[in-house]
């Protein structure tokens, strides 16, 4: 549904902004938009501020002003959602107070302004998977590798209005909309409506998938892969540099072993590994099994122990 809840208005935990920021941001709720040409940007005395109104990324809208803040001022910003005219929910003005700062030096395009990224866990175990669907998830057991991001002191300041693309060897895994990524590097987890897959974790499945999974739900396949993070500070004029960072993936887990080695791969699909795949469910029919969950619980129990088969 489309609520205000669902809205955001990116600012820093103080609500203070620089006054040099290039544009601010109102994103709505999953699969509504806001009307550009309602933006508003005020004074606390009601001054409006001349600005540049524009429609961002996710149908999220965009006031960019025409010069600085004045700093120590506060200021009042509102956009209307439609919310589909109404057929989604009742429409409503998406709204943010805050005060401007001192400028700020912008990052640049040197390549040390963006951060660092790197391989920080690798982990066998239940992977949430969205179907891309209704909300529905899955838990598939398979490996998953997380990637940490330590943002650059330069790009801290500006991060509520960066919005973010992860590729995997040069195709598209997964973005975050403006205002995801907080000064720790954490990402805002994948939610099945906005974003189907987590901005910083790539994964795997290990012969457990259940069949006629969509595009947005599949993993990568095993082996050694290349992870390209791109950032993007809205309306900014610079191109952040992106960051990259090599990482594996495979289906061996950790068998305790004296040498701290490997068990055997667990690759195939018809293997009695006792992993048993657990369905989530469908928050926004109510409850019950997913379709995958319901796939991918079939097919365990129709694997049963192969003593038992005739």
């Amino acid at each position: 549904m489309c609520t205000v809840g669902g809205s955001r208005v990116p600012l820093p935990p103080d609500a203070v902004v620089p006054a040099n920021v290039p544009a601010l941001v109102v994103v709505p709720p999953a699969y509504e938009g806001v009307e550009e040409q309602s933006l508003r940007l005020r004074t606390e005395e009601g001054v409006d501020v001349e600005a540049r109104l524009l429609r961002g990324p996710d149908n999220s809208g965009v006031l960019a002003p025409a010069a600085p803040l004045v700093p120590g001022t506060r200021y009042h910003l509102e956009g209307n959602v439609p919310c589909s005219d109404g057929r989604t929910g009742q429409p409503f003005v998406a709204m943010a107070d805050f005060t401007a700062g001192p400028e700020v030096a912008l990052p640049t395009a040197t390549a040390t302004a963006t951060g660092v990224l790197a391989q920080v866990d690798w982990n066998y175990g239940a992977i949430r998977v969205w179907d891309g669907g209704a909300s529905c998830s899955s838990d598939i057991m398979g490996a998953q590798v997380t990637l940490g991001f330590t943002p650059a002191p330069e790009l801290v300041p500006f991060l509520p209005w960066v919005h973010w693309e992860l590729d995997v060897d040069g195709q598209t895994w997964a973005t975050a909309p403006h205002g995801a990524v907080d000064a720790s590097g954490a990402a805002r987890p994948a939610d099945g409506f906005r974003t189907m897959r987590d901005l910083l974790t790539v994964y795997t499945f290990c012969g457990n998938e259940p069949p006629g999974m969509p595009p947005s739900a599949m993993g990568l396949a095993p082996g050694r892969h290349v992870a390209t993070l791109r950032p993007v500070l809205e309306q900014s004029g610079t191109a952040l540099p992106a960051l990259e960072a090599s990482f594996e993936l495979t289906c061996h887990r950790m068998c305790g072993c004296a040498d701290g080695g490997y068990d055997t791969p667990i690759s195939d699909p018809d293997a009695d590994d006792g992993l048993p795949v657990k369905a989530k469910g469908c928050s926004q029919s109510g409850g019950g099994l997913s379709v995958l969950g319901l796939l991918a619980a079939l097919r365990v129990w129709r694997r049963g122990p192969r003593a038992n088969r005739p």
